[in-house]
């Protein structure tokens, strides 16, 4: 009943034949009775192949003869077989409703099919249920499905039961088994599908906020699509394609490729599909503030009291948002009433739910209700990054924020206080720090991998080819697939957001300056929060200011790596572009005492204490202020100490034997921990699990497409981020290598990278450079620093006074807060 190869002319061809075939035989006298059975079979898989030529209603017209001529013989099975394959018709073109219809006639004769029927009607049934949220329904028939496939070896039909069952997963809200199941399937020796397999797994990763990775799996489905010539699989895939560009903020590019889908789903006569598009295109109209009227008259052909499928909801939003801005609040409000639902919803919907409810509630003057509303929506996004482990994941799921999250500050810049403003802010950025971090179950096939990708990555630093480089990318790929299905508790709970009245009591206890950086319609914004309140001030466009900090850290690298010939030159092009960062960013900002930054994703990687505004101050980088405001600032218990270090470093051993005499003459220290030999990957995350202070001396690479792949060399091969698990007990990490203190951020400024992963892991402080810095001026700087940690010094004052004894040290700083050790009386 498949037509696998998606050639739907010449399978049309052969099975044309086949029936010209069939009519000479009944000359020749044959049986006439079998003859008519053979000839509905037949048609019954020709309906496929014309469904693919001319549309459903063709497809569907033939089975609607093979019925009549099933009756005319008194041949049941044959009209049970002519009901399933218009069934799956029906779900091959997102008829849901009609394709239960089909299937209900199937349903008192399930037993009577041979296996492989019977497998294929519960998938179909199964479809069509979970696309009318009826999820459980949806998941019974596939898992009977599956139970079929797998007693009777139907590979395909095992395949599309798993993969169908990961689609169930993804509509219950469960991203990480969604992954799971779909990553299951994708590893059995099959290919059928593979363009709607492709399809499945985009919508779970666009719906993790990981567009990226979406877009790199839509490709390849339009590759498979075109391969095998399934037109209506492209056309979906097309139109996922202009989600995707609407979720990057490329509405343009959005407008392109549905404009390719809409054509598509045109010459198949494929309507329901045409109108999908239509309505998403009115969506993205609606987004850019124009075509209101287009848009309702769109929205009004989907209306219905209750809103089930996607795009019923996507619809009814539409309604919505329209009568807002006509300023209809009483249809606003009918319209939000029929967007209750029990149901589970993508993120992304919820999202945007909220936004619309707050709206309305500030149209109607009830600001404390809007707030509150936006309030339950960070909640909610916070609850849904505290469900997975993935920090990447986590990391994404922001994504879905970026739209109500931007109104919720332009509101408040608008018409709030600037404690509206500095609380508005907070509440969206950086959610997933506020999260628990979950500690992964034991998984030797994770542990496989990962040490397979170390033993390549120990290669590598030999043979940098480009087979290494494929092995790199293919098993980065499967253990970050593998770590995406790890799933969380919704027990967990999340740290509201800190208040601007906290925030502002909290700076005066610790007698520092707080710096904030944020975007709002294009522009950047700082506020600064002191003992006595918060001020604001506007810096400039967005584009300019990422490209004066871009010049930054691209002059500091070229000057940090320069050849003898050109250092003075390159030098000179890094202080200068350093000023250009300070007057951009600081000008005005007169700080008093340790500055405590918290900046944009643009911004994040920015070597904080090199620039000369703050050169005089301690400083620390904080992930959000929430953060650095709940994390402490000092030690509670006796510093126990390990000092590791990697290969490659001429001057690593002395470095960490002078970093264990610094704390082994500290009598108040516990043990002081170091390894005779290199250290391997084991003794790092030992070293976490059980120190409060871990140094590693090691050499750090940061990975900006993959930034939890950064990693620090060890004997064994890289430590790469992704590996590292909670619970952790460092408290203070100090990573006396380069580049590890850089990050790539994602909406809601989320940070990516290793310092960033310790941080999310519950470490308090992490000292890394941004920028690369030459082995004798790290292993000096790093002496020097333990030593005042030792005497009792803080880390980001420490930090300031190593800058000033050893040049080139501005390039460390501290990351999430400071720390030092608890001063215990008459011990020294």
């Amino acid at each position: 009943m498949e037509n696998s190869a998606g050639h739907y002319r010449r399978a049309d061809a052969a099975l044309s034949r086949a029936l010209t075939a069939l009519d000479r035989t009944r000359e020749d006298g044959v049986d006439d009775e079998e003859v008519a059975r053979l000839r509905a079979r037949i048609l019954i898989t020709r309906a496929v192949s014309r469904l693919g030529i001319d549309g459903p209603e063709a497809a569907l017209t033939l089975l609607d003869g093979v019925r009549d001529l099933a009756r005319e013989r008194s041949a049941p099975i044959l009209e049970v077989q002519a009901h399933l394959q218009a069934g799956a018709i029906h779900v091959m073109c997102s008829n849901w409703i009609e394709a239960l219809d089909e299937l209900a006639h199937v349903e008192p004769h399930l037993d009577e099919l041979v296996p492989r029927e019977r497998a294929s009607a519960l998938i179909n049934r199964g479809l069509a249920a979970v696309s009318l949220q009826d999820l459980d329904g949806g998941r019974r028939d596939l898992e009977r499905a599956l139970e079929v496939a797998v007693e009777h070896d139907f590979p395909h039909q095992e395949f599309k039961a798993r993969h169908n069952l990961g689609c169930v997963a993804y509509l219950a809200g469960d991203i990480p088994d969604a992954l799971r199941l779909m990553a299951e399937a994708a590893e059995m020796p099959t290919d059928v599908g593979l363009a709607r397999a492709h399809l499945d797994h985009a919508k779970v990763l666009l719906d993790a906020g990981l567009v990226d990775e979406a877009e790199v799996v839509l490709h390849r489905g339009l590759e498979a699509a075109r391969r095998d010539r399934q037109r209506l699989e492209r056309g979906d895939l097309q139109l996922d394609l202009a989600r995707a560009a609407l979720l990057r903020g490329d509405p343009g590019r959005a407008r392109v490729r549905a404009g390719h889908a809409a054509r598509t789903f045109r010459a198949l006569r494929a309507t329901t599909r045409a109108d999908e598009v239509e309505l998403f295109g009115a969506a993205v109209d609606l987004g850019a503030g124009r075509h209101l009227a287009r848009a309702a008259r769109v929205a009004a052909r989907w209306e219905t009291l209750t809103p089930v499928l996607p795009s019923e909801r996507l619809a009814t939003r539409i309604r919505m948002e329209v009568a807002l801005a006509r300023a209809d609040l009483e249809r606003a409000r009918t319209e939000l009433a029929r967007l209750e639902s029990p149901h589970p919803r993508p993120l992304g919907a919820v999202m945007h739910e909220h936004l619309l409810a707050s709206r309305l509630a500030s149209a109607e003057g009830d600001r404390e209700r809007a707030t509150s509303i936006l309030r339950d929506a960070a909640r909610r996004l916070a609850r849904e990054q505290g469900d997975v482990h993935s920090l990447e994941v986590r990391a994404g799921l922001a994504f879905h924020a970026a739209r109500i999250r931007d109104v919720d500050v332009m509101d408040a810049t608008d018409s709030g206080t600037v404690e509206e403003l500095f609380e508005s802010v907070e509440r969206w950025r950086a959610a997933s720090h506020r999260v628990p971090p979950l500690r992964p179950p034991d998984d030797p096939e994770t542990a496989d991998l990962v040490r397979r990708l170390r033993r390549v990555g120990h290669r590598g630093t030999d043979a940098a080819d480009q087979s290494t480089a494929s092995d790199v990318s293919v098993l980065q790929g499967a253990i970050t697939q593998r770590l995406r299905s790890v799933r969380g508790s919704h027990g967990t709970t999340d740290d509201a957001p800190t208040t601007a009245e906290e925030t502002v009591c909290v700076v005066r206890e610790r007698g520092v300056t707080l710096v904030t950086f944020h975007e709002v319609r294009g522009t950047v914004v700082r506020l600064v929060v002191t003992g006595t309140g918060i001020r604001q001030s506007v810096l400039g466009p967005v584009g300019e200011v990422a490209t004066v900090a871009s010049r930054a850290t691209s002059d500091l690298r070229a000057a940090a790596v320069a050849r003898p010939s050109m250092a003075a030159f390159l030098r000179q092009a890094r202080d200068s572009s350093l000023r250009g960062v300070d007057e951009t960013l600081l000008r005005g900002l007169d700080p008093d005492g340790t500055v405590v930054v918290v900046p944009t994703v643009a911004l994040a990687s920015l070597p904080w204490r090199a620039l000369p505004s703050l050169r005089e101050h301690p400083v620390v980088a904080a992930p959000s202020v929430t953060a650095w405001v709940r994390r402490g600032v000092g030690s509670a218990r006796p510093p126990t100490v390990t000092a590791l270090v990697g290969p490659g470093l001429p001057r690593g051993r002395a470095e960490v034997d002078a970093v264990a005499r610094a704390w082994g003459r500290h009598t108040g220290a516990g043990a002081v921990t170091t390894t005779p030999t290199y250290a391997v990957s084991a003794d790092v995350r030992s070293a976490l699990a059980s120190s409060s202070v871990v140094h590693l001396a090691a050499h750090g690479h940061h990975v900006d497409q993959s930034p939890l792949f950064s990693s620090l060399d060890v004997a064994d091969g890289p430590v790469f981020a992704h590996e590292l698990a909670a619970p952790v007990a460092a408290e203070l990490v100090v990573l006396s290598a380069c580049d590890v203190g850089r990050s790539r951020g994602r909406t809601g400024d989320e940070p990516l990278g290793l310092a960033a992963a310790l941080l999310i892991l519950g470490v308090q402080c992490v000292v890394a450079a941004t920028n690369p810095v030459h082995d004798d001026v790290a292993a000096a700087a790093m002496v020097d620093l333990h030593q005042r940690l030792v005497d009792g010094t803080d880390v980001a004052t420490a930090l300031q006074q190593t800058a000033r004894a050893v040049e080139g040290a501005e390039s460390f700083c501290a990351y999430g807060s400071t720390w030092s050790r608890p001063i215990i009386e008459g011990l020294r």
